[in-house]
């Protein structure tokens, strides 16, 4: 029951900085994650990986953990040169 958990439908937590989905497949063959973070703007960017159900848990974890950084990273660095053109 537990392994079924982990590929059930997630809506997007309503928190700050990172929030994230899950939307498993029609078919159940696949689940998709979406990562959302917004910009000091409130503007919204988004990453989304793709991972068969049979994928190692480990696996899917260290793909979202980088998936997270790049995310993270990709935001800061637009946030940082809005800091500069306004200075």
């Amino acid at each position: 029951m537990a392994d079924r958990d982990r590929f059930a439908r997630r809506q997007p937590g309503k928190g700050h900085g990172l929030t994230w989905a899950r939307f498993p497949t029609v078919d159940g063959s696949a689940v998709i994650y979406r990562l959302w973070r917004r910009d000091n703007n409130r503007k919204p960017h988004q990453v989304e990986k793709a991972f068969f159900t049979d994928a190692e848990p480990a696996h899917i974890a260290r793909v979202l953990r980088q998936a997270k950084r790049k995310l993270r990273d990709r935001v800061d660095e637009i946030d940082l040169e809005a800091m500069e053109e306004a200075a």
